[in-house]
């Protein structure tokens, strides 16, 4: 006679580095500034997926790592410095970029409260002096152009606008752009 198994019941852990994560943790550390390829969520612990999710990051994101490990499916996951201290995020690896690393110059610039957008408008995007529609137009910048975005504006009719510093000044309209990645060389 056979006997009937009995599913086995699984029960939820608080994450928990091990001490083996704790030590590749900490001696592994760094103190990198990396920009977000692709929007992801930030855990509560190094389980990765496995844990409660706390938060999310957005494409053009600055994250800091402080550690890194492994999660229970063996793919690297690091601990954030920023944002959400103590949150885990999982790391660039082989294949489709989940951050990339940046310069000096490109940080500075995120720390002065730029954001960085690419035209995606078949024709390029127009780029005009003033916020309001009517302003004069300065120039037509092309399609794949990287911006400097620097402040956002509403209109009476809901349209959103950008001020833009680069690659020249003005205000383009937010739909013909689209949150980008400056990678770091």
């Amino acid at each position: 006679s056979f006997r009937q198994a009995t599913p086995h019941r699984r029960v939820a852990l608080a994450a928990a580095m091990t001490n083996q994560m704790e030590r590749e943790a900490y001696t592994k550390g760094f103190q990198n500034k990396w920009m977000v390829c692709e929007d992801g969520g930030i855990f509560e612990g190094p389980s990765g997926k496995h844990s409660t999710k706390i938060g999310e990051v957005k494409i053009g994101d600055v994250i800091e790592a402080d550690a890194e490990t492994f999660d229970p499916d063996n793919k690297v996951i690091w601990r954030l410095k920023s944002p959400s201290a103590g949150g885990w995020i999982y790391a660039p690896v082989r294949g489709p970029k989940t951050c990339v690393p940046l310069t000096e110059n490109t940080y500075k610039l995120v720390q002065e409260g730029v954001t960085f957008y690419s035209v995606n408008g078949k024709k390029g995007t127009i780029v005009r002096k003033e916020k309001e529609l009517e302003s004069d137009q300065v120039e037509i910048i092309p399609k794949d152009s990287v911006c400097h975005v620097v402040e956002e504006a509403t209109l009476e009719g809901g349209k959103q606008r950008f001020r833009i510093v680069s690659p020249v000044a003005g205000w383009v309209t937010k739909t013909q752009v689209t949150r980008t990645v400056i990678e770091g060389k």
